[in-house]
């Protein structure tokens, strides 16, 4: 019964793979299923409606928006502002209810079946949100306080609240010791040590392309539609593969829970920075409908006006369209999603560069889900995403060379087993494939680049004790390029009351990018870029003992150390070069693997809310990132990190405000380059170049006012100021200052 996607172009080696893994995966745990009950025929179940009202369990008012959903069955519904609710259930069975809010403890009830009607449902205050969900550091559903994997979350409220300017700014607020350093290639991602490359980004779990031969175009995600953003640091190649060596950011969007609801948001800046969201939704029983809209422009702003052929943040229009479809039922769940994006990129016309970059990116994602029992479910997927660039010039006409284009697909097929209560096994088959074109990037021997590779992935969750949980997995990867890998894992979690101690260990593998294999790009003065064949794969041991202390539902003190060692890491240099074309920058960049690279560090974060409408919340990061072959720090590594907020929230004036002030501050960074150079004596030398980057802080203050509510309607202000303090250096950051920015957002 399950339906495999092949690619027209997948070999019969790759085929064989699939198939493979597909009959594995089916035969396993099929045997186990004669001791489960069986399932209750669909036709057996009706239907009655239960109505009620979610209420504060120490002043009985009511908890607008709460969310109710009924387990196993799928579907839910969300309390007005009020707190008051209908949900249907079945008549001729008991009904488990989970309710979730904000702030409060998840509560689950189960209703006997002559319930009908006049329902209380009493939260407790909590916080801290411990019993938020989260699927990324296990691939199965926990609450963040029952994972052994230590998981970051950034939820809804937090987006709202703060009203970030774009992707880039919500992840440097908010994860510690994470930031962007933005160059010709594009905003790069550094984090305990390790840059773009060795950080996986996903959307519902899913794998986005890079741009060809760069990073991540971050401009395509929006904040207008996300549920959450679960962040996990350290080596996850056991579940995600390679690039996972570093960080998985896994933005986690929103479905429709009414019957119809939406929002319309407008959101204005400095340098006529306009930001239009819109999204409506539906749901009826078992089906949801969703369609999104975005759209952006930006005038963009120039730091160097002695350098009147280039800008600083060059001048921009995107727009995102977004449709997602679903249907469920007692057993099966299926939902899909398409979107498209389009996006321009201007250079001035002093500029010896193209006129334009368009870049346009489709992705469609497919997930099926079924519960043969409530013991044995099979999940399969297909993403895929696909980005295409075009260079333009206005004036000339270029041919075809100036495309390029990058494709990430995946196919997956995962069972979960529960043996018993305190079992869970999961197990799956994954194929990969990464498919690039670019002329002007790789020469004119062969200008489409690709990599795939075929995994079979296992993990065991294992509750020995009540306070006690052991996880362990592996993942064995056969690339097409590098042969094959074995990257296991290990975590454990130790819960004595109020504390909870967390270990674990990772292995991480990583192929180099089909940039540093293959290209052969110059960028005339901004630099040429030379793929090395020879490259050999990166493998890594991560480390990391994590302690958290919770008190009373208002404090909670976390502390992690960590070490990561990377062996044959891939590292770029500089090579002189002699008699450069005009209008070239006279060097090579190159790419060469480093014996090895030792990583430690340490985090810690309190979080703290002394009243409940008072949130406060601070963090620090130290990492110490040394090259062994050459005992230098690795280049753009800042060795301490801050981030802070305080929040300010409830009723202001009868209606719901807050106040939000938040900072960063960042050390020094000390950037070293190597270059090779030809001395008096025509021999090759290395010269060590040192850049020190001075340390600087970033704050931001924003305010937010709810005026007008009516059932679900609610009509929200917003304003603030990005770089309050305005500081502008640009041999430190390319931010452009001080800016006020406001947005009137209307939900429904």
């Amino acid at each position: 019964m399950g339906v495999v996607f092949i690619q027209q172009n997948i070999d019969m080696k790759k085929f064989l793979w699939v198939i493979g893994g597909v009959l594995m995966l089916w035969g396993i745990p099929l045997s186990g299923q004669q001791s489960v009950a069986p399932e209750i025929p669909e036709s057996a179940v009706r239907m009655t409606k239960v109505s009620g009202q979610v209420v504060d369990e120490n002043t009985g008012d009511g908890i607008p928006l709460a969310t109710i959903s009924v387990t196993g069955l799928g579907w839910g519904t969300v309390c007005d502002m009020k707190g008051y609710f209908k949900v249907e259930v079945p008549v001729n069975q008991p009904a488990e209810l989970t309710v979730r809010s904000v702030g409060y403890e998840t509560k689950t009830l189960v209703l006997e079946s002559d319930v009908t009607g006049n329902l209380v449902v009493r939260l407790k205050k909590s916080l801290l949100n411990l019993d938020e969900v989260t699927v990324t550091g296990t691939r199965t559903e926990k609450t963040v306080a029952e994972t052994p994997v230590m998981t970051r979350i950034v939820p809804s409220e937090v987006l709202q609240r703060n009203d970030f300017e774009s992707m880039i700014d919500v992840l440097e607020y908010n994860i510690p010791g994470l930031r962007f350093n933005t160059d010709p290639r594009g905003n790069n991602i550094q984090v305990q040590g390790l840059e773009n490359s060795y950080i996986l980004i996903l959307v519902d779990g899913e794998r986005l392309s890079t741009t060809p031969g760069g990073p991540i175009d971050f401009d395509r995600l929006t904040t207008s539609n996300i549920r959450k953003i679960e962040v996990l640091k350290g080596a996850a190649s056991a579940l995600y593969g390679s690039s996972a060596m570093g960080m998985v950011i896994n933005i986690i969007t929103d479905t429709p829970k009414r019957p119809i609801e939406g929002w319309a948001k407008v959101r204005y800046g400095k340098n006529n920075d306009l930001q239009l969201d819109a999204g409506v939704g539906m749901k009826y029983k078992g089906f949801y409908a969703q369609t999104l809209f975005n759209r952006t422009s930006s005038d963009g702003y120039d730091l160097t006006p002695e350098t009147p052929e280039s800008f600083t943040e060059n001048p921009s229009h995107n727009m995102s369209i977004e449709e997602k479809l679903g249907w469920n039922n007692q057993h099966s769940r299926v939902t899909v999603k398409g979107s498209l994006y389009w996006g321009e990129v201007e250079n001035p016309w002093e500029s010896t560069a193209p006129t334009h970059y368009r870049s346009l990116t489709k992705t469609l994602q497919v997930n099926a889900e079924h519960a043969f029992n409530d013991r044995y479910k099979l999940y399969g997927t297909y993403a895929g995403d696909f980005y295409t660039r075009k260079t333009v010039y206005d004036f000339l006409d270029i041919p075809d060379s100036t495309n390029a284009w990058s494709h990430e697909q995946t196919v997956r097929l995962v069972d979960e087993f529960k043996p018993w209560e305190n079992l869970v096994i999961v197990k799956g088959f994954e194929w990969n494939g990464t498919k690039n074109y670019n002329k002007m990037q790789y020469g004119k021997e062969k200008t489409t680049r690709n990599m795939d590779d075929a995994n079979l992935f296992a993990q065991v969750d294992w509750m020995i004790f009540d306070d006690l949980e052991v996880i362990g997995g592996f993942r064995y990867t056969h690339n097409s390029e590098f042969g094959s890998a074995f990257t296991p894992k290990v975590n454990v979690m130790y819960s004595p009351g109020s504390f909870k101690i967390r270990a674990g260990y990772s292995r991480g593998f990583k192929t180099p990018g089909l940039t540093e294999l293959y290209s052969d790009f110059n960028m005339g003065s901004v630099s040429h870029n030379i793929g090395n064949p020879d490259l050999k794969a990166e493998h890594s041991d991560y480390f990391s003992v994590s302690g958290e202390y919770t008190w009373q539902g208002r404090l909670m003190l976390t502390a992690e150390v960590y070490q990561n060692t990377v062996d044959n890491k891939i590292n770029s240099y500089n090579v002189d070069i002699e008699d450069p074309e005009p209008g070239e920058l006279g060097t090579e960049l190159r790419y060469e693997n480093v014996k090895g690279v030792r990583i430690r560090g340490a985090e810690a974060t309190a979080t703290y809310y002394p009243v409940s409408a008072l949130l406060l919340r601070a963090s620090y990061a130290f990492c110490d990132a040394l090259n062994k072959e050459t005992g230098l720090q690795l280049s753009g590594n800042s060795k301490h990190a801050m981030n802070w907020t305080a929040s300010l929230h409830g009723k202001l004036l009868k209606h719901e405000g807050a106040v939000t002030l938040s900072g960063r501050w960042d050390s020094k960074r000390i950037s070293k380059s190597r270059r090779t150079e030809t001395d008096d004596f025509g021999q090759d030398v290395e010269v060590i170049t040192t850049r020190t980057k001075p340390g600087y802080t970033m704050w931001k203050l924003t305010a937010q006012y709810t005026p007008w509510t009516w059932k679900y309607m609610r009509l929200s202000v917003t304003g603030g100021v990005d770089n309050l303090f305005d500081f502008v250096d640009t041999s430190i950051t390319y931010d452009p200052g001080r800016r006020f920015f406001g947005s009137l957002i209307l939900r429904f």
